[in-house]
């Protein structure tokens, strides 16, 4: 959905250029791995100036709505009900730019990206009489919002025709 692999390493799809999966016969730079290497490759830049803009939007209409729960009736019957909970209004977006090139043609060159993802949500609790179940008149509404921004720049140089390095920085807080 976002490319995210857990709060400290999250890496946008746009940033993406290969995915490698080696299931066997691996070099040795990827050390002890016995069941397999996932490698991905980061876009780069390259002699000519190259970018993208776009933005992505995923609105919670198109969501599937929360699990029902199960809550115990410690009054009366004592019997457990589900409780359904109601959709959340909720849209995620995503806008990406990117922007790569030459620094010095055929020596040096670099590739920047920007790419936030936005999530907001509303969620409306109308809440039950703990005695008799049924709905208490008490309505309340909850909304948020999380941005997570990721910068990412990658410089690549080749100094001599068989020597070849780069260096990338991502910066992703979360706020």
């Amino acid at each position: 959905r976002t490319g995210t692999l857990d709060g400290t390493s999250d890496l946008p799809f746009s940033l993406v250029q290969e995915v490698q999966i080696k299931s066997s016969g691996f070099e040795a730079e990827y050390g002890g791995a016995t069941g397999g290497v996932v490698n991905i490759v980061t876009k780069g830049g390259s002699n000519q100036f190259r970018g993208e803009f776009g933005a992505q939007f995923r609105p919670g209409k198109l969501q599937t709505r929360g699990r029902d729960i199960l809550i115990q009736n410690t009054i009366g019957s004592g019997e457990a009900e589900y409780f359904s909970q109601g959709g959340d209004k909720s849209l995620g977006f995503f806008p990406s730019a990117s922007l790569g090139g030459p620094i010095l043609k055929d020596k040096v060159w670099f590739y920047g990206s920007y790419t936030p993802q936005i999530f907001s949500r509303e969620r409306t609790i109308r809440y039950l009489n703990p005695v008799t179940r049924a709905p208490a008149g008490l309505v309340q509404t909850y909304s948020g919002k999380s941005t997570s921004e990721y910068m990412f720049l990658r410089l690549d140089a080749q100094p001599f025709s068989k020597l070849r390095l780069n260096a990338a920085y991502t910066y992703n807080p979360f706020h």
